[in-house]
């Protein structure tokens, strides 16, 4: 299903009905705020926000631990949050659909051979030893039409299966391992730490290793804004930039300290920290990568049509 633009108002009234309006002045004036989900990919971050860099840099923000993307991008919609993080996909559905939204700093991509940060997970006993045997089975996603059941559709059509003869069903991520092991479902399109943990508990193993086999690199999700934001606080925009860029750094100089932040921020139980599969951190925006993954959603039919990458990115944002 692809996301309506009346959708997405009638979610965003709902929100403003029990949010502040957030008054557009500069960060310097009022105390900002930007919307994030509690997961690993949010690192640059935690990092950002244990060293002191927004401060550094100007900034006196909230940040706002959310459900998801789809509660976030309402927030930055209705004003009352500035800055928040999305994945791709959720953000190609909005501008094609005509808000005005734009990455203004990479977040989290995943890269093949690496280790990687998502799985397709079967039962120790099941049968089902490639994609084509998925055909006729139930396979888990957290959310139907986007990215984690994009990846999963493209792989089994990839590896000689077809992703249209197989159904699709929404589970949560910490819901997957349970659901899994009762039978309900065949397979799990499953994301770190949640991929590990089951794994780690015997009853699960990893089918296959799908993101990276779909593309070699792309670019998971990152902290986007509104454009008409962005141009009235082009300062505030760049200090946000540069910030999440020092946070990116710092994880790259220091990974055990990186852990140590995830572990705290994301929640996550301090044996696994050093054995989940982490996305790439980078700081500049690809407009290939982001092309691969546009294209993608669009022979998916996820979304109505292709458009190029530069449209979704900011002027502001660091670029390769």
């Amino acid at each position: 299903m692809i996301i309506s633009r009346r959708h997405f108002l009638t979610q965003v009234a709902i929100g403003m009905a029990v949010a502040p309006w957030t008054r557009e002045l500069s960060w310097a004036q009022v105390k900002g705020k930007i919307g994030y989900m509690k997961i690993v990919d949010v690192a640059a971050m935690f990092l950002a926000v244990e060293k002191g860099f927004f401060k550094s840099e100007g900034l006196e923000l909230e940040t706002v631990p959310m459900a998801g993307g789809a509660v976030i991008v309402q927030g930055v919609t209705s004003g009352d949050l500035q800055i928040g993080w999305t994945n791709v996909i959720s953000l190609y559905q909005a501008h094609v659909e005509g808000f005005d939204f734009k990455f203004v700093a990479a977040g989290a991509s995943n890269v093949k051979d690496k280790k990687e940060s998502h799985a397709i997970l079967v039962a120790q006993s099941s049968p089902i030893k490639n994609a084509k045997a998925l055909e006729g089975k139930t396979v888990a996603v957290n959310t139907l039409n986007n990215i984690v059941h994009l990846m999963a559709r493209a792989w089994i059509d990839k590896n000689g299966g077809n992703s249209s003869k197989v159904k699709f069903v929404e589970v949560p991520f910490p819901q997957m391992d349970a659901v899994l092991a009762a039978g309900r479902i065949d397979a799990a399109s499953i994301h770190e730490p949640f991929a590990t943990a089951a794994v780690e508990k015997g009853g699960a193993r990893v089918l296959s290793q799908p993101w990276g086999d779909v593309l070699p690199k792309f670019l998971i999700a990152g902290w986007f804004a509104s454009e008409k934001w962005i141009q009235k606080n082009k300062q505030t925009a760049q200090a946000f930039v540069r910030a999440i860029g020092r946070g990116v750094d710092a994880i790259h100089a220091d990974p055990e300290a990186s852990r140590a932040a995830m572990v705290k921020w994301a929640g996550l139980k301090p044996d696994l920290a050093g054995k989940i599969g982490l996305p790439v951190f980078e700081k500049n925006l690809s407009e290939k990568d982001l092309q691969a993954t546009i294209n993608l959603t669009h022979k998916y039919k996820m979304i109505p049509r292709a458009f190029k990458a530069r449209e979704v990115i900011s002027d502001l944002a660091l670029k390769t």
